[in-house]
């Protein structure tokens, strides 16, 4: 991972962390935030109710893409869980990483989810 990389996936740890800390007294923790950094974005959200910190849509500048920002990302969230009971990659366009993270467990969300969108699933992995 190039140093620019490592300088995103810092923020979005960073982020990460002021989120969860800053919503973590609520009963029901409810949010959409866009982590904006330089070399890019990442929508996330934790609609009302949900007990999964969900990753709707990330935007890499491409001098940082293809490194690993995202999968350590979602691994420094399974490694901090705070409040939540799993975390959830939303609409997923990019098919090697649908196909990676089924590899590692990730379930779809819903059988609805895999019948009528399995070319852009939901996949979801829940905290043991």
């Amino acid at each position: 991972m190039n140093q620019k990389a490592k300088q995103l996936l810092q923020h979005l740890c960073a982020e990460y962390d002021r989120l969860s800390e800053e919503f973590k007294s609520r009963s029901f923790p409810e949010f959409s935030e866009t982590i904006n950094h330089a070399l890019g974005h990442c929508f996330v959200r934790c609609p009302v109710g949900s007990q999964r910190f969900s990753i709707v849509s990330v935007n890499f500048d491409t001098s940082v893409r293809g490194q690993g920002v995202l999968t350590e990302f979602i691994d420094y969230v399974k490694q901090h869980p705070y409040h939540y009971q799993g975390v959830e990659v939303a609409t997923i366009e990019n098919k090697s990483l649908a196909k990676r993270l089924r590899s590692h467990g990730w379930k779809y969300k819903s059988l609805f989810g895999k019948v009528f969108f399995s070319n852009t699933p939901t996949l979801i992995q829940d905290f043991q």
